[in-house]
């Protein structure tokens, strides 16, 4: 079937969301928002798929803007490297990066702002090997609302970590996106039974104080 046909997957609504373990909530005073991965060659991979991008996209700019204006933190992860020097494999199976650097840009819409923290990552988790958990510490934040892509390995094992690391990790269920529904499905399940709190775009929208109701994204 051409990429053209395939109907995107739906996002998962606030009743579909998994029972909550946690009882936590998301404070604006302890959160930042950490996307993950929202560069070009990957959405056009999801593209390719059936992956929602376009409301993957309308829910991480509504909770960056949603952020911005509260004043908490926003800090993004990029991935750039393939292999280690050693020539160690860091992809596993995940599609490669091509070497055009638009490629490995941020998508247009959600591009990081003045003010806002880049860091680099070379695992699928964002805390391995990079200083994000010095950074959250440096803001004052333990509360990692995560969002973007990939969500059975990136936006998964990033929330793992910072569970282990004594952290109240969020992930936004409609703002993080794979090429499956099954993956989807799979990651936020398992999220919500073993490491974090799951929420959705408005849920967390609403605490941060964002924009109006009238920017809703369909």
């Amino acid at each position: 079937m051409p990429s053209s046909d395939l109907i995107p997957y739906d996002m998962p609504g606030a009743a579909a969301l998994p029972p909550d373990r946690t009882g936590w909530s998301v404070d604006p005073r302890r959160a930042a928002l950490l996307v993950l991965n929202v560069q070009n060659h990957f959405l056009h991979v999801l593209r390719e798929c059936s992956a929602p991008v376009g409301q993957l996209l309308g829910g991480v700019v509504l909770l960056a803007e949603s952020a911005r204006a509260a004043g908490i933190p926003v800090l993004y992860t990029l991935k750039t490297a393939e292999r280690e020097p050693d020539g160690r494999e860091t992809s596993f199976g995940h599609p490669r990066l091509p070497g055009g650097e638009d490629s490995r840009d941020v998508v247009d819409a959600i591009r990081p702002q003045v003010g806002d923290s880049v860091l680099v990552a070379k695992r699928f988790s964002a805390f391995a090997g990079t200083r994000l958990r010095r950074r959250l510490a440096e803001l004052g934040r333990d509360q990692p609302v995560i969002v973007g892509v990939f969500a059975r390995t990136q936006v998964l094992l990033t929330a793992a970590d910072a569970w282990m690391q004594d952290m109240e990790p969020f992930v936004v269920a409609d703002a993080v996106a794979d090429r499956a529904h099954e993956d989807h499905r799979m990651a936020v399940d398992w999220i919500a039974a073993t490491c974090g709190a799951v929420r959705t775009v408005w849920g967390v929208a609403d605490v941060f104080g964002g924009p109006e109701s009238s920017t809703r994204v369909a």
